[in-house]
């Protein structure tokens, strides 16, 4: 029977969320989810039927993402990708990949944005590891701060406080953070932290002056055995405007009674958390592993709207096999600095050559060029051109997005 693909309409959630239960591996009634994760934004969505069955999911999200420097450009966020186990290995994840890509071609986002559970898959349709996180542990009894937090003030409160405040302190920090990723209003309507993940949530804010200058969600597992206090506290989501502010969650989260570890899977590569405590040690990392993936649509409007680490110029040679005509493919010169840029398509012989996804990897500057041209994936075509490159897309901070989606 032939295959067919289009957007979802609303009688047709069920199945959807039903083929990414299939596709992930899970069983619907295992989980709960959040409707405005998935009611939003239908006409973004794509499906491929086999006569009445969806077995191929996918969807765009319309979310902004924060470069360095400050500028904020919208972006098609790729997910719901999942292909039922009978029908793979039949071209239906490329034909969804390629919808999608041209979903955002047509809206004019300037680059397409995804995070991935695997790390085979996205490459070769031309996204490259934009940001990466540490996954790390703390043992309550070891973590001494050198210098603790003192001032300001920590209160628990419940998830229905909690959604009233966190919006706007998020919407603070992903102005300013790069590699940042917003998240919609729909998604704080409902747990924005999955109840699956997080046996039993507990919410606390730290404030300074009345207002709320950052907050935490975690939870403390139920598993400790004849032991009750080897309990873990798991935090889900931590945001904060001031390093005092982050420090002084961190501080609270690590001393909790009754537990004897404190994890989190995500945070930033560049946390700053080891180097206040007296034995950065005590900060062990478990992982070091892929968060946002990062695919450029369009080189001019995206290279344009960044801030650079030097005042420099390059000209990139861009290949992009998915798309060899389109707005990622070709010679482009940047020219910028800290103050700003400009990206145009130029005539001029190249510095560098490189494909879509290398570049990807340029764009909040996670990897220096150089690392990537001893990978093979950068070719230097004029001598010096990677070092201009190296200090040209240096970040003044590692990207982090808070979300994964």
């Amino acid at each position: 029977m032939d295959l067919v693909q289009r957007p979802i309409s609303a009688d047709e959630l069920a199945a959807f969320k039903r083929n990414d239960d299939y596709g992930f591996g899970v069983r619907q009634d295992q989980r709960e989810l959040d409707p405005g994760w998935a009611e939003t934004e239908l006409d973004r969505t794509i499906a491929v039927f086999d006569g009445d069955e969806i077995v191929g999911t996918g969807r765009n999200y319309s979310l902004d993402l924060t470069l360095p420097g400050g500028a904020v450009v919208p972006t098609a966020a790729v997910s719901w990708i999942a292909v039922r186990p009978t029908h793979r290995r039949r071209g239906i994840l490329r034909s969804m990949m390629a919808h999608l890509l041209e979903d955002g071609v047509r809206r004019g986002d300037p680059a397409s944005i995804l995070t991935a559970s695997e790390g085979a898959i996205y490459g070769r349709f031309g996204y490259g590891v934009a940001s990466r996180v540490l996954a790390i542990e703390l043992e309550r009894h070891a973590v001494a701060f050198t210098e603790p937090v003192t001032q300001g003030r920590l209160r628990l409160v419940e998830p229905e406080e909690s959604v009233k405040v966190a919006p706007e302190l998020f919407a603070r920090v992903h102005a300013t953070r790069n590699g940042a990723v917003s998240r919609p209003p729909v998604w704080w309507a409902g747990p924005w932290v999955p109840k699956d993940s997080i046996k039993h949530r507990f919410d606390v804010v730290y404030e300074v002056d009345g207002r709320v200058e950052g907050y935490a969600v975690y939870g403390v597992s139920d598993e400790s055995g004849p032991e009750f206090d080897a309990r873990t506290v798991s935090v889900q989501d931590l945001v904060a405007t001031t390093p005092d502010a982050e420090a002084a969650l961190w501080q609270y989260l690590c001393d909790i009674d009754l537990t004897r570890k404190t994890v989190h899977g995500w945070v930033p590569e560049d946390i700053e958390l080891p180097w206040r405590l007296r034995d950065s040690r005590q900060m062990r990392t478990v992982e070091l592993h892929d968060w946002l993936w990062l695919r450029p649509i369009d080189v001019p409007a995206l290279l344009g709207a960044r801030r650079y680490g030097s005042a420099d110029a390059l000209v990139l040679e861009v290949q992009d096999s998915m798309r060899p005509d389109g707005g990622a493919a070709g010679r482009f010169r940047v020219e910028g600095g800290p103050d700003g840029a400009r990206c145009e398509r130029t005539d001029t012989a190249a510095d560098l050559e490189l494909d879509v996804a290398a570049l990807g990897s340029l764009v909040l500057g996670t990897l220096p060029a150089s690392t990537l041209a001893r990978a093979g994936r950068i070719e230097e075509e004029h001598a010096g051109a990677l070092g201009v490159a190296d200090r040209f897309f240096a970040a003044e901070r590692a990207p982090y997005n808070f979300t994964w989606f």
